[in-house]
């Protein structure tokens, strides 16, 4: 079951676009990442999904229900938020195994 469904997202800033004719499907309890270099659009799709920016054109499908994001908060209703990105949220980490003895 598709529980969130982005649609031909565009989203320009002037001459610029951020984002060309996203779409993406997301299936209820699955995980996706978004990988891309630096520019690619990453962050200004996300800032779309959570109502930080409106896209220039496209559509947000919740539960095949269209919806439109406004502003933060309304996403939070959606039940829809970001983290984001911090190098202080998580600990360093290390790709070393420990091996814990009893």
């Amino acid at each position: 079951m598709t529980y969130l469904h982005l649609e031909n997202i565009t989203k320009s800033f002037g001459n610029f676009f951020a984002n060309d004719n996203i779409s993406i499907s997301i299936a209820a309890g699955s995980v996706h990442a978004i990988l891309g270099e630096n520019g690619a659009g990453k962050t200004t799709l996300m800032n779309i999904l959570s109502g930080l920016y409106q896209p220039n054109y496209g559509q947000i499908y919740l539960l095949d229900k269209l919806i439109k994001i406004s502003s933060p908060s309304v996403a939070i209703n959606y039940g829809i938020g970001m983290i984001h990105q911090h190098f202080m949220l998580v600990p360093t980490l290390t790709v070393g195994k420990k091996t814990l003895m009893p």
